[in-house]
């Protein structure tokens, strides 16, 4: 285990994934290359990997096409939340919908799903496809909650945690959960590996929610604030609106057509406000989660795995 390399296995990975997307239409082609191009981290996929070796069976063939597929899914959902955002920009290059048109990047969002189900078809186990399957539907529920609650400005932390754990915790917690599934593990571990995920998947999601406000234009690959100028009430704008009643007035009043003025008054308030380093202290609370529950795994020699990869969450935040 200690020979693991992670290099090696996100290099591993791209090239799946290269061949995964591979179309006989030359637009979905171009599109899915353009997705790909555009990088990631490949953290679902690498987690997965690395929740196999909790089990006797560790990166099998399962392991691999849960790993890859889950990263499609993944695009997938990138795509079709740029199109329910009206999105110009990911990762610093031109969204599909912006390079071609909204009907392609709805087709191509389509089209990787359809490459991941098929990826996934050859495994024999049907709790792998029965988790996958109940997952994908409550991240489609997530991303319906997160419309139905653009630019509602009275909304509790409880139900911002929801959301965000069904649109993004959900699928870290799906890498942990069934790449240690596939190794065939005791239920008991594969319980402790889905926790692990949902932590670190809060974790994530808390910090890009600060980054938004935090980082600048050239690292996001999008303007700064563009989640209060989409109408997603995220953790640092609901702890700084409970800090400061004017800026609370004035959030109630943003709609998609409030002058930019507007919305950059308000991400200057957040910016300067408690509520950035307060989230923060929140995300930690989740890490600090994961790390407990990852001492009490009985399998040594994946801990300084997850640790590594826990820092450099934790690194994010600095």
């Amino acid at each position: 285990m200690s020979k693991l390399n992670l290099n090696q296995e996100i290099k591993k990975i791209e090239n799946t994934l290269k061949q995964l997307i591979q179309s006989e239409d030359s637009t979905l082609q171009s599109a899915a290359d353009h997705l790909l191009s555009s990088g990631g981290k490949r953290v679902r996929p690498l987690f997965v990997i690395l929740s196999s070796y909790v089990g006797e069976n560790p990166a099998n063939d399962a392991t691999y096409r849960v790993a890859t597929a889950l990263e499609l899914i993944h695009m997938a959902t990138l795509v079709h939340d740029d199109v329910i955002d009206f999105s110009d920009k990911r990762r610093g290059k031109l969204t599909i919908e912006k390079k071609w048109d909204q009907p392609t990047a709805i087709l191509t969002g389509n089209f990787l799903l359809a490459r991941a189900l098929e990826h996934l078809s050859y495994i024999q186990d049907s709790r792998i496809h029965q988790t996958l399957s109940h997952a994908i539907i409550e991240v489609c529920r997530g991303e319906l909650f997160q419309f139905q609650d653009q630019f509602r400005a009275e909304q509790s932390i409880t139900n911002y945690l929801r959301r965000i754990n069904r649109k993004t915790a959900l699928l870290m917690q799906l890498a942990t959960e069934v790449g240690a599934m596939s190794s065939q593990t005791d239920d008991q571990t594969i319980r402790k590996m889905r926790d692990i995920g949902h932590h670190i998947g809060m974790s994530f999601q808390i910090v890009d929610d600060v980054l938004d406000f935090t980082s600048t234009e050239k690292k996001l690959g999008k303007p700064v604030g563009s989640d209060l100028r989409n109408g997603h009430m995220t953790l640092p704008v609901l702890l700084a609106m409970k800090q400061n009643a004017q800026l609370k007035e004035k959030v109630a009043t943003l709609t998609p057509d409030s002058p930019t003025e507007d919305f950059d008054w308000c991400i200057e308030q957040i910016r300067q406000s408690e509520a950035i380093s307060q989230s923060l202290n929140v995300s930690q609370q989740y890490l600090d989660k994961a790390s407990t529950l990852l001492e009490t795994l009985p399998k040594n020699e994946i801990k300084p795995h997850f640790r590594k990869l826990i820092k450099r969450l934790q690194n994010r935040m600095n």
